[in-house]
């Protein structure tokens, strides 16, 4: 295993602070059109509910089905299928199952604004928002594990439990997000 010297000062490499910007600025137009969305009126809940939930829940499982199936899949490599190459494999699943979450939580945002539902008013919402931190959390652990100068076996079980509370929160909150569905699509 390549450790990094003790007195190595953490390096931060140009093309990385472009990606940071590229994704922060693709975010942010993400959330500004949701944010620009105009009020809703009580009046009119029906017609603005049948322009959200109905059209993009599809999208919202798609997107958070995938990351699933890569981030379980990214966890196995890690913990049962260490080869060769194993932690570029589990580095680049985790980033992609991570990217496909996030975009799914984002289309839940946008649809639940569409909708005219008020937001994060029951456990599926407040729990995805959780899995959406603890998801930009354990990616910034997995980051620092390699280039951390002391505590790298802290940092690497926080990474370690934080990924399993993330997948166990994933399988509840995909279970809720059924029963919710069909909940909500009843109205």
């Amino acid at each position: 295993m390549n450790s990094l010297p003790v007195n190595k000062q953490l390096h931060i490499s140009p093309q990385r602070i472009i990606i940071f910007i590229f994704i922060t600025v693709v975010l942010a137009i993400m959330c500004g059109s949701v944010l620009a969305l105009p009020p809703h009126s009580s009046g009119d809940r029906a017609g603005q509910f049948n322009q959200g939930i109905p059209v993009y829940w599809p999208y919202h499982v798609l997107f958070i089905s995938i990351g699933f199936i890569l981030v379980f899949t990214g966890f196995i490599i890690a913990r049962f299928h260490k080869t060769g190459h194993w932690y570029k494999t589990h580095w680049i699943l985790e980033a992609t199952g991570g990217a496909c979450i996030l975009a799914g939580i984002f289309v839940g945002v946008y649809m639940v604004a569409l909708s005219g539902i008020p937001p994060l008013r029951n456990i599926h919402e407040i729990l995805g928002m959780i899995v959406g931190i603890l998801i930009v959390i354990a990616i910034l652990l997995g980051y620092f594990i390699k280039r951390a100068n002391e505590s790298k076996n802290v940092i690497r079980m926080s990474h370690r439990w934080v990924g399993r509370i993330i997948l166990a929160l994933l399988v509840i909150n995909t279970i809720l997000g059924f029963f919710y569905l069909l909940m909500v699509l009843r109205l």
